[in-house]
């Protein structure tokens, strides 16, 4: 059962009661120009919430009986009412003192826009004991996929644009376009840890291949794919000896044609708490990350004698 409230569950009163997530998101720099994971599975979704093993009964003893104080100084309101229901109910089964267990408390996933975690919670009670032989909160329970999930809906990726030969305000009409990186890019990997459970997942995401599409049907060929090599420790595109680059058939003129470059990532995850875990990975769905440029292109001009 939730409190009567129209706010989300993890806001805090005055009085220090805040329950928000101890899961814990590290990972590699992503770079100033990352941007969030485009996911190539449209139907996934990050998730909205989740329950963790919280509080010793003592320690939830104290939490109602703040959350009770607090909601009191605004005088016998709904709130109020509620939180003296409440206490009631926990002081017939003595918050479970002496026995084996935890509370679990229902979390809300920063990691999402405001709002958008509460709205997307399909949870109905805020906090469940958790004993031995219990179930733990059916589908909700935190556990190391679920921390997969967060670390995958955490993953911010490289949006690098691609430098291009000729430059690409000086593109020429029936001159092939190459690519390339100026630098090369590494994987990007994120863990999420819940360190009071000893539970951890780290997502690894590493380039695969770059797409880069013309931005106009006067072009061929309109879109062309080069694998990633791998030189040292990091990832490269370079297409001046590949068998496919843009040529552009026709000027811009006073305008410009939009170049998108969309980098595919392989993306995996472990129940680790780092990047080179000594477990076998298993799949996540493929990251998409995408930048765009706009490019300009001249006619050559020659000169007959």
């Amino acid at each position: 059962m939730k409190p009567p409230t129209t706010e989300p569950e993890a806001d805090a009163g005055s009085d220090g009661t805040e329950i928000t997530t101890r899961v814990q998101v590290t990972g590699s720099s992503d770079g100033g120009d990352a941007k969030p994971l485009v996911s190539s599975d449209t139907n996934w979704t990050a998730p909205p919430c989740w329950y963790e093993p919280f509080f010793s009964p003592d320690e939830f003893k104290a939490y109602i009986k703040a959350k009770y104080e607090e909601a009191g100084k605004g005088g016998a309101d709904t709130v109020y009412d509620y939180y003296n229901q409440v206490m009631s109910e926990m002081n017939e089964i003595d918050y479970h003192k002496g026995d084996d267990g935890k509370w679990w408390m229902l979390v809300q996933n920063d990691h999402l826009p405001p709002g958008q975690a509460m709205v997307q919670c399909p949870a109905t009670e805020s906090w469940r004991w958790v004993g031995p032989a219990d179930p733990a909160p059916d589908g909700l329970a935190i556990t190391p996929k679920m921390l997969s999930d967060i670390a995958y809906g955490a993953t911010k990726l490289p949006s690098r644009k691609v430098t291009l030969s000729p430059a690409a305000d000086k593109q020429k009409v029936n001159l092939a376009t190459y690519v390339k990186f100026d630098n090369g890019i590494d994987r990007v990997w994120v863990t999420a840890e819940l360190p009071n459970a000893n539970l951890a997942a780290t997502v690894v995401a590493v380039p695969v291949s770059l797409r880069v599409e013309a931005g106009t049907q006067y072009a061929e060929p309109q879109s062309c794919t080069y694998d990633f090599a791998k030189p040292g420790d990091s990832f490269q595109v370079d297409s001046s000896e590949a068998d496919c680059n843009v040529t552009y058939r026709k000027a811009t003129n006073d305008g410009s044609y939009p170049l998108k470059a969309q980098i595919t990532w392989k993306v995996t995850w472990t129940a680790t708490g780092g990047p080179d875990g000594p477990t076998e990975p298993d799949a996540l769905p493929d990251g998409y990350s995408i930048s765009e440029q706009d490019v300009q292109v001249q006619e050559v001009q020659t000169i007959v004698r």
